[in-house]
């Protein structure tokens, strides 16, 4: 078991996701109204991004202290019936929450076999949660299902960058896609897209979509939601 996943993301008509590239969208404060609303409609409790999104909200980046004694590589629970779960990757241990909170949602770090002795002493004394999911690599489909375990997830929402969606796409982990498109055309090469699978290009596409609903919203945006029907294999 694990939960359902969909993936929410506001992205240009070309499908980039860079939000400071666009200017002022008619009718919004700023882009990130946008996609908070809109997300917040769907009333779930949990998403999840990859290392480099989650960056964005860890704390100041300082030497980890050394820790006094070896970690047992257990996973780490703190808060079990946390009403409201931010989670995020990190392979490598690069991350440095000083608290366990994101705007109020307790973090949830998915960690792997190499993280340091420092770095998981680290996370306990901030309070943070984390789960084994790999050994040098995380295993998505592990920690999607540790996910609905001991957090009881039954849907889950996607926020990350390119690679990591496309990562969760490509894993066939992706079971719906809510896209926003605001009327702007980037055109920019190299930007990150909605998909951005890691390596060469698949002989064809990702996955097949079935629309389900789109909505026309303030500034001439669009809002059409997808179940995902078929999926890649490698």
């Amino acid at each position: 078991m694990r939960p359902y996943v969909i993936c929410h993301m506001c992205t240009t008509v070309d499908g980039k996701i860079l939000g400071h590239r666009w200017g002022k969208l008619p009718g919004y404060k700023h882009e990130s109204d946008l996609f908070e609303t809109t997300a917040a409609s769907f009333g779930i409790g949990a998403w999840l991004v990859g290392t480099t999104t989650m960056d964005e909200f860890d704390g100041r980046k300082m030497k980890l202290p050394r820790a006094k004694n070896r970690v047992n590589r257990r996973d780490h629970i703190v808060h079990k019936n946390a009403g409201r779960l931010a989670i995020g990757a990190d392979a490598n241990g690069v991350l440095r929450f000083q608290e366990n909170e994101v705007g109020g949602d307790h973090v949830v770090l998915l960690v792997t076999d190499r993280a340091s002795n420092d770095y998981l002493a680290h996370l306990q004394a901030a309070g943070v949660s984390y789960l084994f999911c790999g050994k040098k690599g995380i295993n998505l489909d592990v920690a999607l299902r540790k996910l609905h375990s001991v957090f009881k997830l039954r849907k889950l929402m996607l926020q990350g960058g390119g690679k990591f969606n496309g990562t969760m796409l490509k894993a066939g982990l992706v079971d719906e896609i809510s896209h926003l498109t605001v009327p702007v055309a980037d055109g920019g090469a190299g930007v990150p897209s909605f998909f951005d699978i890691p390596g060469e290009a698949p002989a064809r596409a990702a996955a097949t979509l079935r629309l389900l609903s789109h909505k026309l919203l303030p500034g001439g945006v669009v809002w059409a939601r997808y179940r995902v029907i078929s999926r890649y294999t490698a």
